[in-house]
Protein backbone atom coordinates (compact mmCIF):
# COMPACT_ATOMS: atom_id res chain seq x y z
CA UNK A 1 0.00 0.00 0.00
CA UNK A 2 2.75 2.62 0.75
CA UNK A 3 4.58 1.68 -2.82
CA UNK A 4 1.58 2.83 -4.20
CA UNK A 5 0.60 5.95 -2.18
CA UNK A 6 4.59 6.60 -3.11
CA UNK A 7 3.39 6.05 -6.41
CA UNK A 8 0.62 8.00 -6.56
CA UNK A 9 1.92 10.77 -5.06
CA UNK A 10 5.02 10.61 -7.83
CA UNK A 11 1.81 10.67 -10.32
CA UNK A 12 -0.03 13.82 -8.67
CA UNK A 13 3.45 15.50 -8.73
CA UNK A 14 4.41 14.63 -12.10
CA UNK A 15 0.72 15.94 -13.29
CA UNK A 16 1.37 19.25 -11.48
CA UNK A 17 4.58 19.78 -13.28
CA UNK A 18 3.08 19.18 -16.19
CA UNK A 19 -0.44 21.94 -15.46
CA UNK A 20 2.38 23.82 -14.52
CA UNK A 21 4.71 23.53 -17.95
CA UNK A 22 1.12 24.27 -19.72
CA UNK A 23 0.19 27.03 -17.97
CA UNK A 24 3.55 28.93 -19.05
CA UNK A 25 3.32 28.17 -22.34
CA UNK A 26 -0.40 29.40 -22.32
CA UNK A 27 1.50 32.56 -20.56
CA UNK A 28 4.11 32.89 -22.95
CA UNK A 29 1.46 32.66 -25.96
CA UNK A 30 -0.25 35.56 -24.14
CA UNK A 31 2.81 37.44 -24.64
CA UNK A 32 2.99 38.13 -21.14
CA UNK A 33 6.38 39.42 -19.65
CA UNK A 34 9.83 38.10 -20.86
CA UNK A 35 12.94 39.11 -18.60
CA UNK A 36 16.25 39.42 -20.76
CA UNK A 37 19.64 40.95 -19.75
CA UNK A 38 21.95 43.21 -21.30
CA UNK A 39 25.33 41.00 -21.96
CA UNK A 40 29.19 40.66 -23.36
CA UNK A 41 29.90 44.48 -21.72
CA UNK A 42 32.47 43.30 -19.19
CA UNK A 43 35.94 43.83 -21.16
CA UNK A 44 38.61 43.84 -18.25
CA UNK A 45 40.60 46.43 -18.40
CA UNK A 46 38.33 49.01 -20.03
CA UNK A 47 39.41 53.05 -19.71
CA UNK A 48 36.77 55.20 -21.51
CA UNK A 49 39.76 57.40 -21.45
CA UNK A 50 42.30 54.93 -23.29
CA UNK A 51 40.32 54.25 -26.83
CA UNK A 52 42.34 51.47 -27.69
CA UNK A 53 41.10 49.23 -24.64
CA UNK A 54 37.83 49.27 -26.47
CA UNK A 55 39.86 46.30 -28.38
CA UNK A 56 40.33 44.40 -25.44
CA UNK A 57 39.35 40.53 -24.66
CA UNK A 58 35.78 40.04 -23.35
CA UNK A 59 35.82 38.62 -20.17
CA UNK A 60 33.93 34.80 -21.03
CA UNK A 61 34.09 33.10 -17.42
CA UNK A 62 30.11 33.87 -16.39
CA UNK A 63 28.94 32.08 -19.16
CA UNK A 64 29.07 28.70 -17.80
CA UNK A 65 27.29 25.82 -19.08
CA UNK A 66 24.70 25.54 -16.29
CA UNK A 67 24.52 29.64 -17.17
CA UNK A 68 23.72 28.57 -20.94
CA UNK A 69 21.22 26.06 -19.21
CA UNK A 70 19.55 28.51 -17.37
CA UNK A 71 19.35 30.84 -20.25
CA UNK A 72 17.87 27.89 -22.39
CA UNK A 73 15.57 26.33 -20.09
CA UNK A 74 13.68 29.62 -19.49
CA UNK A 75 14.42 30.72 -23.34
CA UNK A 76 16.12 34.56 -21.76
CA UNK A 77 16.82 37.05 -24.31
CA UNK A 78 20.65 37.99 -24.62
CA UNK A 79 21.21 41.73 -25.77
CA UNK A 80 24.57 40.85 -26.58
CA UNK A 81 27.02 43.76 -26.63
CA UNK A 82 28.68 43.68 -30.10
CA UNK A 83 31.33 46.37 -31.20
CA UNK A 84 31.73 47.86 -34.44
CA UNK A 85 35.32 47.81 -36.01
CA UNK A 86 36.24 45.04 -33.54
CA UNK A 87 33.49 42.12 -33.56
CA UNK A 88 32.27 43.10 -37.02
CA UNK A 89 33.25 45.86 -39.72
CA UNK A 90 36.69 46.75 -40.91
CA UNK A 91 39.23 46.62 -38.23
CA UNK A 92 42.15 49.54 -37.54
CA UNK A 93 45.27 49.04 -38.75
CA UNK A 94 47.45 47.72 -35.82
CA UNK A 95 44.16 46.81 -33.87
CA UNK A 96 42.92 42.65 -33.51
CA UNK A 97 39.73 41.47 -34.33
CA UNK A 98 38.08 39.51 -31.64
CA UNK A 99 35.89 36.82 -31.73
CA UNK A 100 34.80 36.35 -28.80
CA UNK A 101 31.48 37.83 -29.70
CA UNK A 102 31.05 35.62 -32.50
CA UNK A 103 31.45 32.88 -30.57
CA UNK A 104 28.48 33.77 -28.21
CA UNK A 105 26.28 34.56 -30.57
CA UNK A 106 26.71 31.51 -32.18
CA UNK A 107 26.54 29.30 -28.79
CA UNK A 108 22.81 30.97 -27.97
CA UNK A 109 21.68 30.25 -31.14
CA UNK A 110 22.83 26.70 -31.44
CA UNK A 111 20.75 26.19 -27.52
CA UNK A 112 18.02 28.28 -29.25
CA UNK A 113 18.20 31.60 -26.59
CA UNK A 114 17.04 34.41 -28.47
CA UNK A 115 19.90 37.09 -28.92
CA UNK A 116 19.76 40.59 -30.25
CA UNK A 117 22.81 42.71 -31.40
CA UNK A 118 23.26 45.41 -29.43
CA UNK A 119 25.54 48.15 -31.30
CA UNK A 120 28.70 50.37 -30.00
CA UNK A 121 31.21 51.63 -31.70
CA UNK A 122 34.97 52.82 -30.56
CA UNK A 123 35.23 54.93 -27.43
CA UNK A 124 37.03 57.51 -29.54
CA UNK A 125 33.19 58.18 -31.61
CA UNK A 126 31.66 58.06 -28.50
CA UNK A 127 30.69 54.43 -28.29
CA UNK A 128 26.47 55.31 -27.40
CA UNK A 129 24.38 56.26 -30.23
CA UNK A 130 24.93 60.10 -29.54
CA UNK A 131 24.27 63.57 -31.80
CA UNK A 132 27.28 63.44 -33.12
CA UNK A 133 27.80 59.52 -34.39
CA UNK A 134 24.42 59.53 -36.35
CA UNK A 135 26.63 58.71 -39.47
CA UNK A 136 29.32 56.28 -37.50
CA UNK A 137 25.95 54.68 -35.64
CA UNK A 138 24.24 54.03 -39.50
CA UNK A 139 27.23 52.35 -40.74
CA UNK A 140 27.44 50.23 -37.55
CA UNK A 141 23.56 48.84 -37.97
CA UNK A 142 24.45 48.19 -41.52
CA UNK A 143 27.55 46.38 -40.91
CA UNK A 144 26.29 44.35 -37.79
CA UNK A 145 23.40 43.22 -40.36
CA UNK A 146 26.13 42.34 -43.37
CA UNK A 147 28.06 40.12 -40.41
CA UNK A 148 25.50 38.40 -38.99
CA UNK A 149 23.98 37.49 -42.47
CA UNK A 150 27.38 36.32 -43.66
CA UNK A 151 28.14 34.56 -40.43
CA UNK A 152 24.78 32.66 -40.90
CA UNK A 153 23.60 33.74 -37.55
CA UNK A 154 20.49 34.28 -35.91
CA UNK A 155 19.42 37.68 -34.37
CA UNK A 156 15.76 38.80 -33.31
CA UNK A 157 16.82 42.40 -33.94
CA UNK A 158 19.36 44.85 -33.25
CA UNK A 159 19.37 47.85 -30.68
CA UNK A 160 21.11 51.25 -30.20
CA UNK A 161 22.12 53.34 -26.95
CA UNK A 162 21.03 56.87 -27.90
CA UNK A 163 22.36 58.63 -25.02
CA UNK A 164 25.37 61.48 -24.31
CA UNK A 165 28.15 60.34 -26.04
CA UNK A 166 30.98 58.33 -23.10
CA UNK A 167 33.07 60.09 -21.12
CA UNK A 168 30.41 62.69 -20.58
CA UNK A 169 31.38 64.81 -17.34
CA UNK A 170 29.70 63.23 -14.57
CA UNK A 171 27.97 67.19 -13.36
CA UNK A 172 26.67 67.05 -16.44
CA UNK A 173 25.40 63.85 -16.39
CA UNK A 174 23.62 64.22 -12.93
CA UNK A 175 22.37 67.66 -14.73
CA UNK A 176 20.68 65.94 -16.86
CA UNK A 177 19.43 62.87 -15.08
CA UNK A 178 18.45 65.10 -11.64
CA UNK A 179 17.62 68.20 -13.45
CA UNK A 180 19.89 71.43 -13.09
CA UNK A 181 17.50 74.31 -13.49
CA UNK A 182 19.04 77.48 -13.82
CA UNK A 183 22.51 75.62 -14.18
CA UNK A 184 22.11 74.56 -17.71
CA UNK A 185 23.01 77.81 -19.52
CA UNK A 186 26.59 77.38 -17.77
CA UNK A 187 26.76 74.01 -18.20
CA UNK A 188 25.44 72.95 -21.57
CA UNK A 189 26.43 76.67 -24.08
CA UNK A 190 28.89 74.40 -26.00
CA UNK A 191 26.33 71.59 -26.74
CA UNK A 192 23.21 73.33 -27.41
CA UNK A 193 22.79 73.00 -31.20
CA UNK A 194 19.36 73.17 -32.87
CA UNK A 195 21.20 72.44 -36.59
CA UNK A 196 23.28 69.92 -35.58
CA UNK A 197 20.58 68.57 -34.21
CA UNK A 198 18.30 68.67 -36.60
CA UNK A 199 20.73 67.09 -39.19
CA UNK A 200 21.39 64.07 -36.48
CA UNK A 201 17.68 63.66 -36.16
CA UNK A 202 16.89 62.68 -39.82
CA UNK A 203 19.63 60.49 -39.73
CA UNK A 204 18.53 58.67 -37.44
CA UNK A 205 15.32 58.34 -38.23
CA UNK A 206 16.19 56.97 -41.88
CA UNK A 207 17.71 53.97 -39.58
CA UNK A 208 13.93 52.30 -38.76
CA UNK A 209 13.24 53.38 -42.49
CA UNK A 210 16.34 51.25 -43.57
CA UNK A 211 15.89 48.23 -41.10
CA UNK A 212 12.13 47.75 -42.25
CA UNK A 213 12.93 47.90 -45.83
CA UNK A 214 15.84 45.20 -44.97
CA UNK A 215 13.55 43.08 -42.31
CA UNK A 216 15.26 43.79 -39.83
CA UNK A 217 13.63 44.73 -36.66
CA UNK A 218 15.47 47.84 -34.83
CA UNK A 219 14.94 49.26 -31.40
CA UNK A 220 16.57 51.37 -29.58
CA UNK A 221 17.57 51.56 -25.16
CA UNK A 222 17.55 55.39 -24.69
CA UNK A 223 18.13 57.73 -21.71
CA UNK A 224 14.82 58.06 -20.36
CA UNK A 225 14.85 61.71 -20.04
CA UNK A 226 13.98 61.94 -23.52
CA UNK A 227 10.53 61.09 -22.31
CA UNK A 228 10.43 64.54 -19.70
CA UNK A 229 11.98 66.66 -23.05
CA UNK A 230 8.89 65.56 -25.14
CA UNK A 231 6.76 66.05 -22.64
CA UNK A 232 6.40 69.93 -23.85
CA UNK A 233 7.19 68.22 -27.81
CA UNK A 234 10.36 70.11 -27.55
CA UNK A 235 13.54 68.84 -28.03
CA UNK A 236 15.95 71.26 -26.00
CA UNK A 237 17.26 68.49 -23.20
CA UNK A 238 17.99 66.13 -25.75
CA UNK A 239 19.96 68.88 -27.37
CA UNK A 240 21.80 69.70 -24.68
CA UNK A 241 22.85 66.70 -23.34
CA UNK A 242 23.86 65.82 -26.68
CA UNK A 243 21.70 62.83 -27.79
CA UNK A 244 18.40 62.52 -30.08
CA UNK A 245 15.43 60.19 -30.14
CA UNK A 246 12.96 60.85 -33.54
CA UNK A 247 9.28 59.75 -33.32
CA UNK A 248 9.73 56.66 -35.55
CA UNK A 249 9.10 52.95 -35.86
CA UNK A 250 11.08 51.28 -33.20
CA UNK A 251 10.27 47.67 -32.65
CA UNK A 252 10.71 48.35 -29.23
CA UNK A 253 12.01 51.72 -26.93
CA UNK A 254 13.72 50.12 -24.43
CA UNK A 255 13.49 53.84 -21.99
CA UNK A 256 16.43 53.35 -19.25
CA UNK A 257 14.52 53.30 -16.16
CA UNK A 258 17.52 52.34 -14.04
CA UNK A 259 17.02 53.01 -9.92
CA UNK A 260 20.78 52.65 -9.29
CA UNK A 261 21.96 55.45 -11.97
CA UNK A 262 19.42 57.85 -10.65
CA UNK A 263 20.55 57.63 -7.09
CA UNK A 264 24.24 57.72 -7.94
CA UNK A 265 23.36 60.90 -10.07
CA UNK A 266 20.97 62.66 -7.66
CA UNK A 267 22.14 61.55 -4.79
CA UNK A 268 18.89 59.82 -3.57
CA UNK A 269 16.92 56.30 -5.04
CA UNK A 270 13.22 57.76 -6.63
CA UNK A 271 12.14 54.23 -5.79
CA UNK A 272 9.85 51.74 -7.86
CA UNK A 273 7.93 55.32 -8.76
CA UNK A 274 10.47 55.33 -11.15
CA UNK A 275 9.79 52.46 -13.14
CA UNK A 276 5.82 52.71 -12.80
CA UNK A 277 6.18 55.76 -14.39
CA UNK A 278 8.51 55.73 -17.34
CA UNK A 279 6.60 52.83 -17.88
CA UNK A 280 3.41 54.71 -18.17
CA UNK A 281 4.86 57.50 -20.08
CA UNK A 282 6.84 55.28 -22.63
CA UNK A 283 3.41 53.99 -23.46
CA UNK A 284 1.43 57.24 -23.34
CA UNK A 285 4.17 58.18 -26.51
CA UNK A 286 4.98 55.62 -27.92
CA UNK A 287 2.75 53.11 -27.93
CA UNK A 288 3.19 49.41 -27.70
CA UNK A 289 6.59 50.39 -28.68
CA UNK A 290 7.33 51.99 -25.01
CA UNK A 291 8.75 49.92 -22.61
CA UNK A 292 11.87 50.20 -19.87
CA UNK A 293 14.79 48.49 -19.30
CA UNK A 294 16.18 48.45 -15.15
CA UNK A 295 18.79 48.25 -13.35
CA UNK A 296 21.95 48.01 -12.35
CA UNK A 297 21.80 44.82 -11.01
CA UNK A 298 23.75 45.09 -7.49
CA UNK A 299 23.90 48.33 -7.10
CA UNK A 300 22.00 51.45 -5.08
CA UNK A 301 19.17 49.63 -3.64
CA UNK A 302 19.63 46.89 -6.13
CA UNK A 303 22.15 45.33 -3.72
CA UNK A 304 19.43 43.14 -2.74
CA UNK A 305 18.10 40.75 -4.92
CA UNK A 306 14.15 41.10 -3.75
CA UNK A 307 14.37 44.63 -4.70
CA UNK A 308 15.13 44.22 -7.98
CA UNK A 309 12.49 41.14 -8.32
CA UNK A 310 9.75 43.21 -6.62
CA UNK A 311 10.61 45.59 -9.97
CA UNK A 312 10.58 43.21 -12.49
CA UNK A 313 6.79 41.70 -10.62
CA UNK A 314 5.58 45.65 -10.79
CA UNK A 315 7.15 46.16 -14.36
CA UNK A 316 4.52 42.87 -15.12
CA UNK A 317 2.12 44.02 -13.55
CA UNK A 318 1.94 47.38 -15.44
CA UNK A 319 1.76 44.98 -18.82
CA UNK A 320 5.51 45.28 -19.67
CA UNK A 321 6.46 43.17 -23.07
CA UNK A 322 10.21 42.59 -22.83
CA UNK A 323 11.98 43.84 -20.12
CA UNK A 324 16.30 43.69 -20.09
CA UNK A 325 17.95 43.70 -17.63
CA UNK A 326 21.58 45.51 -16.59
CA UNK A 327 23.09 43.56 -16.70
CA UNK A 328 24.16 39.16 -16.99
CA UNK A 329 27.58 39.57 -15.39
CA UNK A 330 26.67 42.15 -12.64
CA UNK A 331 23.45 40.00 -11.81
CA UNK A 332 25.43 36.79 -11.59
CA UNK A 333 28.04 38.32 -9.79
CA UNK A 334 26.05 40.03 -7.06
CA UNK A 335 23.46 37.24 -6.50
CA UNK A 336 25.20 33.90 -6.60
CA UNK A 337 24.82 32.77 -9.73
CA UNK A 338 21.94 31.69 -11.66
CA UNK A 339 19.55 30.89 -9.50
CA UNK A 340 18.78 34.46 -9.88
CA UNK A 341 18.33 34.11 -13.29
CA UNK A 342 15.75 31.62 -12.82
CA UNK A 343 14.46 33.71 -10.16
CA UNK A 344 14.21 36.92 -12.13
CA UNK A 345 12.19 34.92 -14.63
CA UNK A 346 9.66 33.66 -12.31
CA UNK A 347 9.05 37.46 -11.32
CA UNK A 348 8.19 38.40 -14.99
CA UNK A 349 5.49 35.44 -15.07
CA UNK A 350 3.98 36.52 -11.63
CA UNK A 351 2.42 39.68 -11.79
CA UNK A 352 0.98 41.48 -8.32
CA UNK A 353 -2.32 41.07 -7.64
CA UNK A 354 -5.42 42.13 -5.80
CA UNK A 355 -4.23 44.45 -3.13
CA UNK A 356 -0.63 44.39 -3.74
CA UNK A 357 -0.85 45.72 -7.12
CA UNK A 358 -3.18 49.06 -6.13
CA UNK A 359 0.20 49.66 -3.82
CA UNK A 360 2.91 48.01 -6.06
CA UNK A 361 1.98 50.62 -9.48
CA UNK A 362 1.60 53.99 -7.55
CA UNK A 363 4.67 56.23 -8.82
CA UNK A 364 5.28 57.58 -5.40
CA UNK A 365 6.48 61.90 -4.63
CA UNK A 366 9.98 60.95 -5.33
CA UNK A 367 9.93 59.60 -8.53
CA UNK A 368 7.35 62.52 -9.63
CA UNK A 369 9.66 65.24 -7.76
CA UNK A 370 12.52 63.97 -9.88
CA UNK A 371 11.14 63.68 -13.21
CA UNK A 372 9.58 67.37 -12.16
CA UNK A 373 13.22 68.28 -11.91
CA UNK A 374 14.16 66.90 -15.38
CA UNK A 375 11.37 68.92 -17.14
CA UNK A 376 12.62 72.07 -15.39
CA UNK A 377 15.91 71.94 -16.84
CA UNK A 378 14.03 71.19 -20.37
CA UNK A 379 12.41 74.12 -19.93
CA UNK A 380 15.52 75.75 -18.61
CA UNK A 381 17.55 74.76 -21.97
CA UNK A 382 14.60 76.24 -24.05
CA UNK A 383 14.76 79.13 -22.47
CA UNK A 384 18.29 79.72 -23.30
CA UNK A 385 18.12 77.85 -26.46
CA UNK A 386 18.28 81.85 -28.17
CA UNK A 387 20.69 83.48 -25.83
CA UNK A 388 23.44 80.51 -26.55
CA UNK A 389 22.65 81.05 -30.00
CA UNK A 390 22.80 84.02 -30.39
CA UNK A 391 26.23 83.72 -29.70
CA UNK A 392 27.27 81.76 -33.05
CA UNK A 393 25.97 84.17 -34.89
CA UNK A 394 22.07 83.63 -35.41
CA UNK A 395 19.44 83.44 -32.54
CA UNK A 396 17.36 80.43 -32.99
CA UNK A 397 14.79 78.65 -30.36
CA UNK A 398 14.75 75.09 -29.38
CA UNK A 399 13.74 72.79 -32.24
CA UNK A 400 10.38 71.19 -31.60
CA UNK A 401 8.95 67.57 -32.59
CA UNK A 402 8.28 68.68 -35.59
CA UNK A 403 10.94 71.02 -36.73
CA UNK A 404 13.39 68.37 -37.62
CA UNK A 405 11.04 65.94 -40.01
CA UNK A 406 12.22 68.09 -43.13
CA UNK A 407 15.15 69.35 -43.87
CA UNK A 408 14.59 73.21 -45.11
CA UNK A 409 14.82 73.67 -48.62
CA UNK A 410 16.88 76.93 -49.72
CA UNK A 411 15.33 79.69 -51.01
Amino acid sequence: MRRRSGSGKRLAGALLVAVAMLSLAATSAQGRTTVGFWAGEAVPGTNWHRPGTYWKPRDLRPFTPKVWQTLQRYRIPLYLNLRYRRDFGPVPRGKRRRFDGLELVREANHLGVPVWGWVLIPYSDGYWAWEGAAKEQFKAVKALHSWSRKQKLRLRGLVIDPEPPVGTPSETAAAILGGAGDAVQALFPATIDPAGQCAAWRRYARMPIWAKRNGVRLAAAPTPAALDDLADDRLALQDAAQFVLPKAAWHPLFFQAYRSTFDYHGGYDPGSGIVSSYLRSARAEFGKAGQVTIGSAGRGKYRRLSRLVHDVRLAATLGARELPIYSLERTLRAYGGRRALARLAWAARHPFRKGKRRKAIASGARAEGLRAAIQSSDAAAAAATPNITMSNGKARPANTVFSCRKKKRRK
